[in-house]
């Protein structure tokens, strides 16, 4: 007896010994089947689930396991997955009036989920398409599920209208009863389902009068949603009158639209009440989420007539998601750091200030540091025009209907004024939205002892923003079909507490390590050589940090979600590294060489007096604060440059170390982070020791020791140059 057959043997009786709650409902050897067809004029849309019990599941592991360890990896999963691909599709067969369609894959995924005795299930999931000619009249589809048909299992077709179409007389049901093969009825389980062939009837027009209407199992009638928008565009005689109520229905619907989630409602008002927000703002705010609405759409519509081959449309509704959500996160990150620091009294103290210049006093006074808008309160264009792109981005499919239907009917100068009346209307109801926000926020100041409320309001609404943000980002994964949660739950249940442990304190002791690379302490230190307080320092290795981990993490998503090779990337970015080293100490020596005049500021607190000297160029500064905490993207921007530059080789780190957990390895990159901003803060304090030491009666020696930091960002950086260009052989 082989290796194989006496494990599935030992499987089969550990199951019978030992069955417990998780063992699937239908039995351990079952192969169940779930499809949903959502048909239109011109494409039908397949989803096609597979849910293999523990028996099949350890049989098809057998296959998958490609070095026979017995521990199934994400990577052998999706190279199983693919393998099967071609047999399931060769099983759906689907024709229209008779003619056989063409089935192309669009998306898949695979997910292996806890069974019984230890064992697993497996999900298979394919998303199809097949397209043919429209023809405007009605048409008659049959569809063939022939997928393993001598195994035992459920069999489940439900079929769906697809926007603007409608389904009669069919054999199908409009409704399932398993959610997708996630929870049967148990008064089915002993006379499962066994749905094998499908056929109905689509229009986009009325159905005949003796149609039979698609109805859910329940025998109620499938109601398709009313596409009124839509709708416009299909009107029979196109008069002045006709064309006027169309404009002013699109301007409604767009506000309506505007009501539905996902257009930045509640971010825009949160920006809007925690800056000082006017009714001019709103208005710019809602002139670009209508050109932005309006080019979106022209855009996707592009896409779907011209380049459906290369790019899917409906894939780019995810991807666009996203892309809404992390301008929103850094819009709200950025604000909220901001905000925070005046919050807490950090940078917005007010004390007694005497210049002295060159041995002379030039006044005193009481005045805050910060310069006017340092605190993120003030409404900046470009913040309101990624808040604007950010709502607008999204176009709305109703949109994308009509434009195509406005070309199909050669209609295309009325389908254009509709899009903007209703981007109009979009733009509409989020300025409104806006000058409530607005307006609610001053009758929110005039409230008696309010003041600490509306402190801590800014920074309140910026946290607001970023979390907002962060769950558009969220959304569109799960749009995507990445389930992240259940994707990492499935992981951690596979692995033990005390390997991951392990796993995670390695992670850490080398973030802490990888801090003390020569080419981080280069850059940091001449960042650090201009700061004038030890926080300040700490605070700019903590940004270095922050941006090194969210790269890392971009990095991270890319290897390990979208298995993306970025190795070839790697050489590339160390070269923009030692460009960047030689820019910032060139920087350094520059300001130097200016013939910087050194002043120095004589400052009093509480009756206490200190003295600290300042570097300034020739340059006049009109915002000059001597001691606002104003610390900048820069070194943000450096840590990410920084973390692309060193992800290729994380990456391998990480993928050798952990292997079949998602969750692990972000688990393991979010830990390195965390080390990697401590390491970094450590050793910013550390390098500023000397610059601070310096700064009160050592001014030579203190210009000496900047000095220092320049040349030595400068020379790394050119020795990186050689070292990567030519020794390496980029450059050649």
């Amino acid at each position: 007896m082989n290796g194989a057959l006496l494990r599935l043997l030992l499987a089969v009786i550990t199951i019978g010994l030992f069955v417990d709650v998780s063992a699937h409902p239908l039995g351990n050897f079952t192969i169940n089947h779930f499809a949903r067809i959502e048909s239109g004029a011109a494409a039908a849309r397949i989803r096609y689930v597979v849910d293999l019990a523990e028996i099949p599941t350890f049989q098809e592991s057998q296959k998958a396991d490609l070095n026979s360890d017995g521990n199934l990896t994400e990577a052998e999963l999706n190279a199983y997955l693919d393998r099967v691909a071609p047999g399931y599709l060769a099983g759906l067969k689907l024709t229209v009036d008779g003619a056989p369609v063409a089935l192309r894959l669009t998306g898949k995924s695979v997910s292996k989920r806890p069974g019984a005795a230890g064992l697993f299930t497996l999900r298979i999931v394919y998303e199809l398409t097949g397209e043919f000619a429209s023809t405007g009249a009605a048409r008659r589809f049959r569809f063939e599920n022939a997928n393993m048909a001598e195994r035992v299992g459920w069999r489940e077709i439900v079929v769906a209208p697809a926007p603007g179409a409608q389904v009669f007389d069919s054999t199908a049901y409009g409704g399932g009863v398993t959610d997708e093969l996630r929870a049967y009825p148990e008064d089915l389980l002993m006379a499962p389902l066994d749905e094998r062939v499908a056929e109905w009837s689509t229009t986009t027009g009325q159905a005949p009068a003796n149609a039979k209407p698609l109805t859910l199992r329940d025998g109620r009638p499938v109601v398709a949603a009313r596409d009124r928008f839509a709708e416009l565009i299909a009107a029979p005689n196109l008069t002045p009158g006709v064309i006027l109520i169309g404009l002013l229905i699109a301007f409604a619907l767009g506000g309506m639209h505007a009501m539905s989630p996902g257009h930045g409602k509640t971010v825009v008002g949160a920006y809007l009440v925690g800056s000082r927000g006017t009714a001019k703002h709103a208005a710019f705010l809602g002139a670009t989420v209508t050109i932005t609405h309006t080019i979106g759409v022209f855009a996707l519509g592009f896409v779907t007539l011209f380049a459906s081959r290369y790019v899917i449309p409906e894939k780019l509704y995810p991807i666009l998601s996203f892309v809404s959500g992390a301008l929103v996160v850094a819009i709200g990150m950025s604000l909220f750091t901001k905000r925070l620091r005046v919050s807490l009294g950090v940078a917005a103290h007010d004390h007694d200030h005497l210049h002295n210049h060159d041995g002379h006093d030039h006044g005193a006074g009481a005045h805050t540091h910060l310069p006017p808008g340092a605190d993120g309160s003030e409404v900046t264009w470009r913040n309101l025009l990624a808040l604007g792109v950010s709502g607008g981005i999204m176009p709305c499919p109703s949109a994308l209907v009509v434009m195509l239907a406005a070309i199909s009917m050669n209609r295309v100068g009325y389908g254009l004024v509709l899009i903007v009346a209703f981007s109009l209307g979009l733009a509409g109801a989020l300025t409104a939205a806006g000058l409530a926000f607005v307006y609610g926020g001053k009758l929110l100041s005039r409230i008696p002892l309010s003041g600490k409320i509306m402190r801590a309001l800014p920074a309140a609404s910026a946290f607001v923003i970023a979390v907002l943000g962060a769950a558009i980002c969220y959304q569109s994964l799960r749009q995507a079909g990445l389930d992240v949660a259940d994707l990492w739950r499935a992981d951690l249940e596979t692995t033990t507490t005390t390997s991951a442990l392990g796993v995670l304190i390695i992670g850490l002791g080398l973030g802490l390590r990888h801090a003390l690379d020569t080419d981080h302490l280069a850059a940091v230190s001449t960042i650090v050589s201009e700061r004038k307080n030890w926080f300040s320092s700490l605070l700019i290795g903590g940004l270095w940090g922050i941006g090194h981990t969210a790269s890392l993490l971009l990095a991270g998503a890319a290897v390990i979600l979208l298995r993306l090779d970025i190795g070839r990337y790697e050489k590339p970015l160390e070269f923009c590294v030692a460009l960047m080293l030689i820019g910032l100490g060139a920087n350094v020596l520059y300001k130097l060489s200016r013939g910087g005049r050194v002043h120095f500021h004589e400052h009093s607190h509480a009756g206490h007096t200190h003295i600290h000297p300042h570097l300034h160029d020739d340059k006049p500064d009109p915002a000059h604060s001597h001691h606002g905490l104003k610390l900048g993207f820069r070194p943000l921007i450096v840590g990410m440059v920084h973390g692309l530059a060193g992800s290729a080789a994380l990456m391998l780190s990480v993928l050798m170390t952990i292997k079949g957990s998602t969750a692990l390895a972000f688990a393991y990159i979010i830990i390195f982070g965390v080390g990697s901003i401590g390491g970094m803060m450590l050793m910013s304090l550390i390098l500023s020791l000397p610059i601070h030491l310096t700064s009160g009666y050592f001014t030579k020696a203190n210009l000496a020791v900047r000095a220092l930091a320049g040349c030595f960002s400068l020379g790394f950086g050119l020795f990186m140059v050689y070292e990567i260009g030519f020794v390496d052989g980029l450059l050649k």
